[in-house]
């Protein structure tokens, strides 16, 4: 007996395989390989992995903007970013994480910080993505970051 799905029906069934496999795989994915796989996806344009000393050890992508404004402002708990005259709102701030958002469109900066090595991910989203997404692609960068 054989089942006939409709297009609809097969993308959703598509879609499905797609998050099962990366609950299933995505912990395996290397660092470098969820960094393509955001930037493809479109969820994160800028990516900085900096050092509690400050330091920057990676950067993928481009944006004139100094991230240590950011990673600064998380740190001290600030409630608000200016990053090269672009003013982001603050709108979740804790010891883990900075989600800011620039109301004039120019998208999201959001810190997350490493699980398993003292830094944090800095990261710029487009206006585009949902807040959330952005968060979470960033936190799943930081929980990659070996020390």
């Amino acid at each position: 007996m054989s089942f006939k799905y409709s297009s609809s029906t097969l993308k959703k069934i598509k879609k499905l395989n797609e998050i099962i496999a990366l609950n299933i795989y995505g912990d395996k994915m290397s660092f470098q390989d969820e960094i393509q796989r955001v930037a493809t996806e479109g969820t994160l344009g800028v990516v900085w992995l900096i050092g509690e000393d400050g330091k920057i050890y990676y950067t993928y992508g481009e944006w004139a903007v100094d991230p240590l404004v950011a990673f600064n402002a998380w740190k001290a708990q600030n409630p608000a970013v200016n990053l090269g005259g672009i003013k982001f709102t603050v709108i979740a701030i804790s010891p883990e994480r900075l989600i800011s958002k620039n109301m004039g469109g120019q998208g999201y900066v959001i810190v997350a910080k490493c699980t398993n090595w003292p830094g944090a991910i800095v990261a710029w989203a487009p206006a585009t993505v949902q807040m959330d997404y952005a968060y979470a692609a960033a936190a799943r960068l930081a929980a990659k970051v070996q020390g």
